[in-house]
C-alpha cells in the first residue's frame, strides 16, 4: 500500500496563523505548512535533463 500524496486537500480552519486542511483522499487531518512544498518551475527555468 503507498502512502498518500495528500494531493486534493481543503482548509478546514485557521487559527493563530496555522491552516489546518483535510485530505479528501485519505481524511488525515494536518497542517498545511507540513505539506511538502512541490517545486514550480518556470519555463526559463526548467532544471537540466
Amino acid at each position: 500500500m503507498q502512502p498518500c500524496s495528500h494531493a486534493r486537500t481543503e482548509i478546514l480552519a485557521r487559527r493563530d496563523g496555522v491552516d489546518y486542511v483535510r485530505c479528501l483522499d485519505c481524511d488525515q487531518v494536518f497542517e498545511a505548512e507540513d505539506l511538502e512544498s512541490v517545486p514550480v518551475y518556470d519555463e526559463d527555468d526548467q532544471p537540466a535533463a
